[in-house]
This record gives structure tokens, C-alpha cells and sequence, in this order.
């Protein structure tokens, strides 16, 4: 008879030891991602917590590109939190200045951003392309 294999048996990366520190640090890169639903839910219920309406999306979004930052600095996810934390510099660009070449520098940095990840999003889909052709 043939062995059955599960998918249980096969990792997707490399095995990391998890320490109760690290996985409460992880989880505490929850906390700027529930900041960022609770203003933006702010913002759609029209509460004010600011004095610009729109600031309430901006600043959202500056807290989910923090947690996705953090969360893949834990990780040891370099390219990912590059890309995180260049889309997290071009939100900051566009809070801090409301110039058109600060917009335009806003664009450049989170064009490089994206670029970082779709090259890291690219590399998993061939280690999952490979591993599926495998079976």
C-alpha cells in the first residue's frame, strides 16, 4: 500500500521556534490594526474624532500598513515589511504635506513599495507553484 501524505506533514517555509514573547508580540500588532478599523468605521459612521472627516481614512490606513509592517519585522519578512513600511512613508508624506511635489514623492515611495511587494508576493506563488506541482 501506498502512504498517504497530508498536507499537515509539509511546512510552506522554514521551521521557526515560537517563544511566548514573540507570538505576544505578534499578537500586539493586532492593536494598531483594530485602530485602523475603528477610525475608518468612524469615519463611515460620521463621527468626528478629528477636525478633517478624511483624516479619519488616511490615519486608518497609516495604522494597517503599521501592523502589517511590524507583524512581518517579527516575522523576519524582510522584502514585506519594506514594502509595508514604504506604503506606510507615503501615507505619512501625504499626512504631512498637502504640496503636489510632496504627493508626487508620496507616489514615487509607495510605487517602490509596490514593487517590493510584488516581487516577495511573486517568489511565494512560485514556492507554491513548485510544491503543487510536486504532489
Amino acid at each position: 500500500m501506498t502512504k498517504k501524505t497530508t498536507s499537515k506533514s509539509k511546512s510552506t517555509g522554514p521551521a521557526r521556534k515560537s517563544t511566548p514573547g514573540r507570538n505576544l508580540l505578534l499578537t500586539l500588532t493586532l492593536v494598531p490594526l483594530i485602530i485602523g478599523i475603528l477610525l475608518i468605521g468612524a469615519w463611515v459612521l460620521e463621527i468626528d474624532i478629528f477636525d478633517e472627516p478624511q483624516l479619519h481614512v488616511t490615519v486608518g490606513i497609516l495604522f494597517f500598513l503599521l501592523s502589517f509592517a511590524i507583524s512581518n519585522v517579527l516575522q523576519k519578512r524582510w522584502m514585506l515589511a519594506a514594502g509595508w513600511g514604504l506604503l506606510m512613508g507615503a501615507d505619512i508624506i501625504i499626512l504631512a504635506w498637502l504640496h503636489v511635489w510632496a504627493q508626487a514623492a508620496a507616489i514615487a515611495v509607495g510605487a517602490v513599495g509596490l514593487v517590493f511587494l510584488g516581487i516577495e508576493f511573486y517568489r511565494q506563488y512560485q514556492v507554491n507553484r513548485k510544491e503543487s506541482l510536486k504532489k
